[in-house]
């Protein structure tokens, strides 16, 4: 696949989007610090999206639609990234806190379940676990709920 088929194919608009998600967290508390930042550079690069491409998002976030992840571990995993930016500067900001919930709504978990996997998610991101412990401890909450 070329680039230029890469840069309108789904996938990359799932990308563009989660990525649009991440810099709305980042942005909650009024600005993107280094350590939100460097997350942010880090989440894309895995997407094969650059800086010059991250900055162009957060130009433009406003005007990014949403495009939902369509598989359960792609929805896991972007979840997980949401919670690592609300704590990559250390704080649990109570905007970013209610940013995550929405979002976590937006990528079709069940509202009532939101506060604890949320919860959850904070926690996992806390004991520093990797992405496919990270899925595993996600997929055993909502399994048991």
């Amino acid at each position: 696949m070329s680039f230029i088929d890469a840069l309108y194919s789904g996938d990359h608009a799932k990308a563009k989007s989660h990525i649009r998600n991440l810099v709305r967290i980042a942005c909650a508390d009024g600005n993107i610090d280094d350590a939100e930042f460097k997350l942010l550079l880090r989440i894309a690069r895995k997407y094969e999206i650059d800086e010059d491409m991250v900055q162009d998002i957060i130009k433009n976030v406003d005007s990014l639609p949403f495009t939902p992840p369509s598989s359960k571990e792609e929805r896991y995993v972007q979840l997980w990234n949401l919670g690592r930016m609300v704590m990559a500067d250390g704080v649990k900001d109570p905007d970013e806190l209610s940013k995550i919930s929405r979002f976590a709504i937006g990528l079709g978990f069940k509202a009532e379940m939101v506060p604890g996997l949320v919860d959850e998610v904070i926690g996992i991101v806390e004991a520093k676990s990797y992405e496919d412990d990270a899925i595993d401890a996600i997929t055993k909450y909502i399994k048991s709920h």
